[in-house]
């Protein structure tokens, strides 16, 4: 009895339930397929007047009820009210407005208010789902929209890393807050989003925080790890002992970053403690040591580099990277000295010739 019910059940209800499932998503598909058929095409129709037009209004300068009645004009003449045309508009005025320096970026963005995209971008926010704040948020950052921080910064203490992310970019683009409020930050930041910020700093002209020699003592390895990349933008050194000293912190990036930063902002008093830090180091950061060492070392090096070169079971890439920091320092020592030795002198032979 249970087989036959089984057999009726599949015969009767779900092998036509599965048919009409399979008709639906085929027609589904053929919808999505002919959807974007016509609005590939509608995009190539409208782009270039879209482009037109916007560059009109921007280099016009018009502002107030002028540009408002311009604004009405350009609505009248395109089918403003469809949604996927509001979409072609604002991705032009983001690639507009990425494409202007100067005031022309406020008018863009006064464009941009006056057709009202703002609360298109705002709705975006709004939404539950992370992707589409991420791009209203985004819409609010590239446009310089000022009035929009208050909805973004909710976000940069967010569970969602990405969200988290975008949001504390876009917060430090749109907020006029100097920027001494980072030392306090608590959250990681990947490597890229420390050069977004190092960006920021460039693209707003911002001062140098005043505490700045208090983020190498944060708690938060980004912060400590950003400290140092915002002294060699503005070519600080009036931290350079507390530099010298994270030479001994625990975390492995950070004495990668203090490192680098001896070697750009030329800490000729690191020598001795770089040297110290060599055989602590993995063969990584000992590269990175030479090539320090290359910039600023003296004498002291010279000799510190010679013992090196004369122990046995030395790695190769190490090996190299000591006779180009010895070359950078005191060529004709690196030219006089190791003369016997036929390995060093092969390496010698492929320094002075990049073909080899």
């Amino acid at each position: 009895m249970t087989k036959d019910f089984l057999e009726n059940f599949l015969q009767n209800y779900m092998v036509p339930i599965l048919m009409i499932l399979l008709v639906l998503l085929a027609i589904a598909l053929v919808y999505y397929r002919l959807r974007f058929g016509y609005l590939t095409y509608k995009k190539r129709q409208y782009l270039p007047k879209i482009s037109d037009a916007l560059t009109e209004l921007t280099f016009s300068g018009y502002k107030g009820e002028r540009l408002q009645t311009e604004v009405k004009n350009f609505k009248s003449r395109f089918p403003y009210h469809k949604k996927w045309f509001q979409k072609l508009v604002l991705s032009s005025i983001i690639d507009l407005s990425l494409n202007l320096k100067g005031d022309l970026i406020f008018q863009v963005r006064e464009i941009y208010m006056v057709l009202g995209l703002h609360k298109n971008s705002l709705k975006l926010i709004k939404r539950p789902f992370w992707y589409t704040k991420c791009k209203g948020i985004y819409h609010f950052q590239a446009l310089n929209f000022v009035h929009g921080q208050k909805y973004i910064k909710p976000y940069i203490t967010s569970k969602n890393e990405v969200l988290r992310s975008n949001a504390f970019i876009a917060h430090l683009y749109l907020t006029t807050e100097p920027f001494d409020f980072l030392v306090d930050y608590p959250y990681s930041l990947s490597s890229v989003n420390e050069y977004k910020v190092i960006d920021v700093f460039y693209m707003k002209k911002e001062p140098i925080p005043k505490n700045i020699d208090s983020w190498l003592d944060a708690k938060n390895e980004s912060i400590v790890i950003l400290g140092l990349k915002v002294m060699v933008f503005y070519n600080y050194t009036g931290a350079s002992e507390k530099i010298i000293s994270l030479l001994n912190h625990e975390r492995h990036r950070i004495r990668e970053e203090v490192i680098l930063s001896i070697r750009e902002l030329f800490l000729i008093d690191a020598e001795e403690a770089l040297q110290n830090r060599f055989d602590k180091e993995d063969k990584l950061l000992k590269i990175e040591i030479l090539k320090s060492l290359a910039v600023i070392g003296s004498e002291s090096s010279i000799s510190f580099i010679t013992k090196i070169l004369i122990r046995k079971h030395l790695d190769k890439d190490i090996k190299m990277e000591l006779l180009r920091c010895l070359k950078s320092i005191d060529i004709s020592y690196y030219e006089s000295r190791f003369l016997v030795d036929m390995e060093i002198d092969r390496m010698k032979l492929h320094i002075n010739s990049a073909y080899l």
